[in-house]
């Protein structure tokens, strides 16, 4: 009973803890669509990658920038983060990785979503 206890207290702690410091942007993309776009076709190809709606946040600003989200809901830690933000015509994505790798399935999606 005790290492079942000691056991559910460390998992509490790793799920409450913060997500390892942020990352550097691992790409940054430009795109003739606006922001409202690109961020309807990222949110898309994550239904499409079957993530749950309870994993993935959108969240849209005032000024146009329009922020896709994987998050652990537990927790509410971010691991991927796509920042769209207006730029005249044009659209200015920011990928941040935060600690995990960019895999080929979510390079090819953010591409795809700002061509």
């Amino acid at each position: 009973m005790r290492q079942q206890l000691n056991s559910l207290l460390l998992l509490a702690i790793l799920l409450a803890s913060p997500v390892m410091a942020r990352a550097d942007s691992s790409l940054q993309l430009t795109s003739d669509k606006k922001p409202a776009e690109v961020a309807d076709c990222l949110k898309q190809g994550i239904r499409q990658l079957k993530i749950p709606d309870d994993y993935v946040r959108r969240d849209s600003k005032a000024d146009g920038m329009e922020t896709i989200k994987l998050l652990n809901p537990v927790s509410g830690n971010t691991s991927l983060e796509v920042d769209v933000q207006p730029d005249g015509e044009h659209s200015r994505l920011q990928v941040d990785q935060n600690g995990i790798p960019l895999t080929p399935p979510w390079l090819r999606l953010i591409k795809r979503c700002a061509s």
